[in-house]
């Protein structure tokens, strides 16, 4: 399991963690932002960078109407090849 240190919203729509275990990654939320619907407040850029937290024990990262993303998930949209490693059968897919 990976557990978010720090996280910070930057107003290009992506989002620089700094992880537990060391490593920083940049996670682009333009893609996700563009879905609208659940994801709409996201496109507020004083919100996106304003209303970001990381839960307590670091496991995930979210917004105060109910979007949040688990610290798993996060690092495996980063480093694709350790969701390969970890979950052949799922990275095939």
């Amino acid at each position: 399991m990976y557990y978010i240190a720090k996280a910070t919203a930057n107003p290009d729509f992506t989002v620089t963690i700094e992880w537990q275990h060391g490593p920083t990654s940049i996670v682009d939320f333009k893609p996700t932002i563009a879905k609208g619907k659940v994801f709409t407040p996201l496109a507020d850029v004083a919100f996106f960078t304003g209303k970001l937290y990381v839960a307590e024990d670091g496991y995930y990262l979210g917004w105060p109407v109910e979007i949040d993303f688990s610290a798993d998930s996060l690092w495996y949209r980063t480093h694709p090849d350790d969701l390969k490693r970890d979950y052949p059968d799922v990275a095939a897919e």
